[in-house]
């Protein structure tokens, strides 16, 4: 019997049920075995855990306490690391998801990534480094910083809904330089995505296959085709017009999916982004 794919995710209370539609859909769809790990972001009640464990199938739940207490050594010589983990819920992410977790990869799938039809192959294969592609370089950093840095090597178009990491390449050290760094913080809910562009950057980095895992449109389409959407914030109020298509392909052959090379974020191209995004376009 195939061991099962250990997901992790981090959730608090306000997105419950979110995760419950959107990790179901996930065990729903998965052509291999998974079970779930998730990671407490303090706010979870009891009433949540039982739901968690009724409806996603008796998931591994990380209590916020517990984590801390195995990441002490871990954080006591990095102090920019351990003050992102306090202040940046996503944070949690960052650190806890990948430090905690036995197994050689991190797989990690947020709570707010639907899934519409079976699939095999998410994570791509074993020792890739796989992210979602995104539809902007949406980090922290500024162009004018990455030309005057050459420790700012990012790759471009990272998105961290889906993150398939090898444990090994994670480098605390390079996390903990950039997180040291307060200008590099200019947009703080991107810090998170930016660090792991700039890990993922030094092992070589790839993409889900961006025609059938993406980020939805401005308005709702059907999603004919597509093994998953990642519903980030802005788009969030769509999800629940996609939450019917969820089974209707249940029982369908899987699609195996691929990755594809994800390019670099040179300066210039990061500065073309600022300003697409300063004429609001």
């Amino acid at each position: 019997m195939q061991a099962p794919l250990v997901v992790t995710s981090l959730l608090g209370h306000s997105h419950v049920d979110m995760a419950l539609l959107c990790l179901g859909s996930l065990l729903a769809h998965a052509a291999e075995p998974v079970r779930l790990r998730l990671h407490d972001d303090g706010t979870l009640t009891g009433e949540d855990r039982a739901r968690l464990a009724e409806g996603l199938a008796e998931p591994e739940i990380v209590a916020r306490g517990d984590a801390e207490e195995r990441l002490a050594e871990h954080l006591a010589a990095r102090p920019a690391t351990r003050e992102l983990r306090r202040t940046n819920p996503l944070g949690l992410k960052l650190v806890d998801a990948a430090v905690l977790g036995a197994e050689e990869r991190l797989l990690f799938c947020d709570t707010d990534v639907l899934f519409f039809r079976p699939f095999s192959g998410l994570w791509g294969a074993e020792g890739e480094t796989v992210f979602l592609h995104d539809t902007q370089h949406a980090y922290s950093v500024r162009s004018w910083q990455v030309l005057r840095e050459p420790r700012l090597r990012l790759a471009g178009f990272v998105n961290t809904g889906i993150v398939g990491f090898p444990r090994a390449a994670y480098d605390a050290d390079l996390l903990e330089w950039f997180l040291a760094h307060p200008a590099y913080h200019r947009t703080p809910v991107w810090v998170e995505q930016t660090a792991w562009a700039l890990l993922g950057a030094r092992h070589g980095c790839r993409f889900v296959d961006p025609s059938r895992v993406r980020l939805p449109g401005e308005r709702f389409t059907p999603p004919e085709g597509l093994v998953a959407l990642h519903f980030v914030t802005p788009r969030r109020a769509l999800l629940p017009l996609y939450a019917g298509w969820a089974r209707a392909a249940a029982g369908a052959e899987p699609v195996a999916l691929t990755t594809v090379p994800a390019p670099g974020c040179p300066w210039w191209s990061l500065a073309a982004a600022e300003l697409k995004r300063r004429l609001g376009s």
